[in-house]
């Protein structure tokens, strides 16, 4: 009789053990798997974290990009607006200029005496610079 509780606990320990391993190695494998979602869920929330600040400096770049541009704007309509008045005060000397050198002519001719070649070419080219810078101060009006 002894042979058969020996026989009856190595067939009950042959049969036990196996299903006490699966459920062993179950239980462990499920707290992996719990452990790897908790992980998981930990690594989406720092994502989201990260994708939250970085939408907030996003904003803050752009809105300091608007702020830049509309100062940018001033500056560049104060740069515009003194470059047309110097082009028009330098118009305006030209041709006070221009003015003056037929003045001079017209005396010199009225006395008897030629105008130099000197004299009609300075004249020629003021004329020349008169039409560049009307032609400058058009272009810029058109454009603001």
């Amino acid at each position: 009789m002894e042979n058969v509780w020996i026989a009856l606990i190595v067939a009950v320990t042959s049969m036990v053990s196996p299903l006490l391993l699966a459920a062993l190695t179950n239980r462990h494998r499920h707290k992996e798997k719990l452990e790897d979602y908790a992980r998981q869920d930990e690594v989406a929330a720092k994502a989201a974290e990260a994708a939250r600040l970085l939408l907030a400096a996003n904003e803050r770049v752009a809105e300091t990009a608007k702020v830049t541009n509309g100062k940018l704007d001033v500056i560049h309509t104060l740069v515009n607006s003194n470059m047309t008045a110097a082009m028009q005060a330098e118009l305006d000397a030209t041709i006070r200029e221009h003015a003056m050198m037929i003045e001079v002519v017209a005396l010199k001719q009225s006395a008897g005496h030629e105008p130099s070649v000197t004299s009609l070419a300075a004249i020629e080219a003021t004329e020349r610079k008169i039409a560049e810078l009307q032609a400058a101060l058009r272009d810029r009006l058109k454009q603001s």
